[in-house]
């Protein structure tokens, strides 16, 4: 089993890395609790531990990169109520779940609400850890990723009217000459606005400024909201 390096560091570009990973563990099995803790710091990752899941919901950070694992039977309320609580505030942190019972109505509810992995207890603790590490590794790209994004949504929030109209014109592959007959200005001021625009969004090249806005903006030119899960695509570019 490979260690996870805590550590995080900017960026090339500046944009800030991604905090350092925690994996919470919400199991009201105290034993339990404290196997996973000592299994984790052995791999390099944090645990914080939870006996119940208000405590868990009462500390939870959603900026946090990681993943949860979570008992889906406990005394003050079930796995499936966390989850669901959980889904409307980090959809796409990783979850874990865990059971001592055979329940498979109760797993697929899990799996529909978003949970990645299922583990039946006794647990089969190599390839527990290793799971927790791959999804861990999964979490802390999508932040890098998304810490970028979030870098270029600020530099496009700074861009006048005219040279967001600018922009549109260049994601379509549109010249100078056709960009100035399109807004029906001079070219001379196209040259200006898209000086401007290229010096704000800090992008030396038009294939550069594709790249950074690319996954920042929806079809519609909308901005994008919330980061989703990384597709294999993006994975093989990190």
């Amino acid at each position: 089993m490979k260690r996870l390096s805590s550590t995080h560091r900017r960026g090339a570009d500046g944009s800030p890395a991604a905090p350092a990973a925690v994996v919470h563990v919400v199991d009201d099995d105290e034993s339990m609790r404290d196997l996973l803790r000592l299994l984790l710091k052995t791999v390099g990752l944090q645990a914080v531990t939870y006996p119940l899941p208000s405590m868990f919901m009462e500390k939870f950070d959603p900026d946090q990169p990681g993943c949860v694992i979570l008992d889906l039977r406990m005394p003050e309320s079930n796995g499936i109520e966390t989850l669901a609580w959980l889904r409307t505030r980090a959809r796409t942190l990783p979850v874990i779940v865990l059971s001592g019972y055979g329940d498979l109505a109760t797993v697929v509810r899990a799996m529909k609400l978003g949970a990645v992995e299922f583990f039946e207890k006794p647990l089969n603790k190599e390839l527990l850890i290793e799971t927790i590490q791959h999804w861990v590794g999964i979490d802390l790209a999508s932040h890098r990723i998304w810490s970028k994004h979030k870098v270029t949504l600020e530099r496009l929030a700074t861009l006048s009217g005219r040279e967001a109209q600018v922009l549109e014109c260049v994601l379509h592959g549109m010249s100078n000459k056709e960009t100035a007959r399109h807004l029906r200005v001079s070219p001379k001021a196209i040259e200006n606005y898209r000086g401007h625009l290229m010096h704000k969004m800090a992008a030396t090249n038009v294939v550069k400024l594709v790249i950074q806005i690319t996954g920042c903006l929806k079809s519609d030119g909308r901005s994008v909201s919330q980061p989703p899960f990384l597709n294999r695509m993006e994975l093989d570019d990190l």
